[in-house]
């Protein structure tokens, strides 16, 4: 599955074959079959672990019994330890969503359903004049933030995650903030 993670992400679903993935993975692509069906029974497998898992670690901060900020800022952490940790299988997630079965992306359009309506709950009592619309778009745009922190390979990890810490805590707090009137020197 790792394999296939990185070789889906660097190609591509449709230029990845199972003998490709075998090949990286030290077995034959034949073999792969026995585990199975398809190279799109393996991606949807991939993508939805992908999904799961960040669905599940958004449950495990919510669970917690703290004030919403506090919430926010846990909730923020385990998205970056989760994206660093597991960013090749969100990059296939995102590339390859549309190779999907239609049932797979049904089941995987849900879980994401949920979890983006946790993340605005979430925004929208932190900041209480926020619209859900407003929160809902912050929140899209919070996760092509965290997609980015995978494109720096090799980049110190902990500072990587300091600076997107400071990045997305900073850019949803300050959503429908006034911002000061730049003063142009004459």
């Amino acid at each position: 599955m790792t394999a296939a993670t990185e070789l889906f992400r660097d190609r591509g679903f449709r230029e990845t074959s199972l003998g490709d993935i075998g090949a990286a993975a030290g077995v034959s692509g034949p073999a792969i079959y026995r585990y199975f069906k398809s190279k799109g029974e393996l991606l949807s497998i991939l993508i939805e672990e992908a999904s799961i898992t960040w669905r599940e670690t958004v449950d495990d901060v919510l669970n917690e019994d703290t004030p919403p900020m506090v919430t926010l800022e846990r909730l923020i952490d385990a998205a970056i330890v989760l994206q660093l940790k597991n960013g090749n299988l969100r990059d296939v997630f995102v590339k390859e969503y549309r190779s999907l079965d239609d049932d797979a992306r049904r089941r995987v359009a849900r879980i994401e359903r949920v979890r983006m309506a946790e993340w605005v709950h979430l925004l929208c009592e932190v900041r209480p004049g926020l619209s859900d619309e407003e929160a809902r778009a912050a929140v899209t745009m919070v996760d092509g933030m965290l997609r980015s922190i995978t494109s720096f390979d090799g980049a110190d990890q902990e500072q990587l995650a300091r600076v997107m810490k400071d990045m997305v805590f900073g850019g949803l707090l300050s959503v429908g903030v006034p911002r000061p009137v730049a003063v142009v020197p004459a």
